[in-house]
């Protein structure tokens, strides 16, 4: 069947194939939307597909991206299939870019209420979410000192309003995990209704029209401190509204019948039931400049939670271990990436591999850990315990999995820090994996980002005096090295400003650096079915 939209041969190629991460680990780009040629539209408007010369497309990728114009490259989309242990996947989510604003209050239903057959709203901010989240000591309550996370666990098992997507009728969820991801440019969408929320753009809310980011449903950008966006009626779901039922629905006798024995209040019962999603018109929407941001991730099967009134979504689809079992696989590292702490950098690892028997006295404790939580969890699931309640104890080596869809401007933010070599060794190794999608789907704008993020740098005021003091423009537009003596010391490093650390960068940053290109091997793509069948196999074959 042919298509009208733009398609890359070499993305083609590779559409709905698995490349294996790690030990049991994958990245499959399961679609698509857009290509170099997208940026170039949406940048020059005007231009149709395939009007311009390739060297003109290449030309104006490249000035975007050296000049941080990012606005068109959100224009294109990538969709991902990913398998990686829970330890990657949480450093993962922290540099998603779709946020909401600190101060946004999250709609939760006090049980008590709902008990009684009615609903009774109890809101949250989301950075006192973030905060109670995070591992505290009680210090005025001894009896709580065994338990850092008491906070945590209590609002993990508090009713989270949300809306099923399929009746639009208010329902709940649970929290899964609260992520802080630092100030980013914010918008306020004002309602019809009053109702308000403050979002980055690519945030997504349940517009009538279905899911979508508000900044591509609205044509949204900011502009000189200003928000611009195509003037127009657009519709978003709101928290529920009392819906007209039947009237054996208010009829006491066949409520009785209904809910013979039932400890609720019937009444309420009847109450409770009526509320529906409904639809509100956009009024205005604001740019507020920089705000702290957060996210939370809630269990599915729908990923969205009410806050401020407003339907809003989670970025991520995770596996969920609520639902279905988890296939029990797990990753170890191989002997090469086995490494003690490094004695410069607390946050990473030495260069050389451990001792051999250091590795293997590892392995085996890990191996102990792990058949005993599998067992615990087989067993649980036998017996019938909730599977919410059996997954509980698995470890941070066990492999998750998700869809993951994001536009190219912020994929670019991620993997420029994920293919770094300060980013641990296997995010690196998804990372560099989804780079090479990447280069199959938009080669232009990857062969920008190589030049421009990858292999370049930034340079602060006292860096550019620095490099000013030893190189001078000659008269045909180059640069000749001044005369004097064509050195600065540590100490007048210092004297301009540097701290020590920044002395030692600069001079990394203008090292000759190896041009990375991320080629996959064809070779190593596995089949759809062949995964689903491995993945069959870890999950079923535990419970034979």
């Amino acid at each position: 069947m042919e298509t009208r939209r733009p398609t890359t041969p070499a993305a083609e190629e590779i559409l709905g194939l698995y490349y294996p991460v790690l030990d049991h680990g994958f990245v499959a780009l399961v679609d698509y939307m857009g290509s170099d040629e997208s940026i170039e539209r949406a940048a020059r408007v005007s231009y149709g597909y395939g009007t311009r010369k390739r060297s003109a497309t290449r030309g104006l990728i490249r000035y975007l991206r050296r000049h941080l114009h990012t606005t068109p490259s959100e224009m294109v989309e990538l969709k991902f299939h990913c398998a990686m242990p829970m330890f990657v996947a949480r450093q993962w989510v922290r540099h998603r870019t779709a946020c909401l604003a600190e101060g946004t209050e999250v709609f939760f239903d006090l049980p008590g209420a709902e008990a009684r057959g009615r609903r009774q709203l109890y809101k949250l901010p989301i950075e006192e979410i973030w905060r109670r989240f995070q591992p505290t000591r009680n210090r005025t309550r001894p009896d709580k000192q065994r338990n850092p996370f008491h906070r945590r666990d209590r609002l993990r098992r508090m009713k989270l309003r949300q809306v099923n997507e399929d009746t639009l009728a208010c329902q709940h969820t649970r929290i899964v995990d609260v992520y802080r991801n630092g100030p980013k440019p914010v918008f306020r969408m004002v309602l019809e209704d009053g109702k308000s929320i403050e979002a980055t753009s690519d945030h997504r809310f349940l517009f009538g029209t279905g899911w979508d980011t508000l900044g591509r449903a609205t044509g949204l950008r900011e502009t000189g401190e200003r928000a611009v966006w195509r003037h127009g009626d657009y519709f978003v779901y709101v928290n529920g509204a009392a819906e007209e039922r039947p009237a054996f629905y208010r009829d006491p006798i066949w409520l009785q019948r209904e809910y013979r024995g039932h400890r609720r209040s019937l009444t309420g019962l009847a109450q409770a039931s009526r509320v529906k999603a409904k639809l509100v018109r956009i009024k205005r929407i604001e740019f507020v400049g920089e705000r702290e941001t957060y996210d939370l991730e809630v269990e599915g099967p729908y990923h969205n939670f009410v806050a401020n009134g407003i339907v809003t979504h989670n970025s991520i689809n995770e596996y969920s271990g609520r639902y279905s079992l988890m296939p029990l696989l797990f990753y170890s590292p191989d002997p090469g990436n086995f490494s003690l702490q490094s004695s410069v950098n607390n946050q990473g690892r030495e260069a050389d591999a451990a001792p051999e028997r250091l590795y293997g006295d590892a392995i085996r404790r890990w191996e102990e850990v792990r058949a005993s939580a599998s067992r615990a969890y087989a067993w649980m699931v036998q017996e019938d315990v909730a599977r919410e309640l059996a997954r509980i104890d698995l470890p941070l080596s066990t492999y998750t999995q998700w869809y993951w869809k994001i536009d190219l401007h912020n994929l670019l933010h991620f993997l420029t820090l994920r293919v770094d070599d300060h980013a641990q060794w296997e995010i690196q190794e998804f990372g560099r994996v989804m780079a090479g999608m990447l280069k199959r789907v938009a080669p232009l704008s990857f062969e920008a980002w190589i030049d421009y993020q990858v292999c370049g740098d930034k340079l602060s005021r006292m860096e550019i005096e620095a490099l000013a003091r030893l190189l001078e423009p000659d008269a045909d537009g180059g640069l000749a090295v001044r005369e004097r003596g064509g050195s600065l010391s540590f100490e007048e490093l210092r004297g301009m400003g540097m701290a020590p650390r920044e002395v030692r960068e600069l001079a990394g940053k203008i090292r000759r650096r190896r041009v990375p290109d991320f080629d996959l091997d064809l070779s190593r793509f596995r089949s759809a079915e062949d995964v689903a069948a491995e993945m069959h196999e870890a999950v079923h074959g535990n419970f034979e």
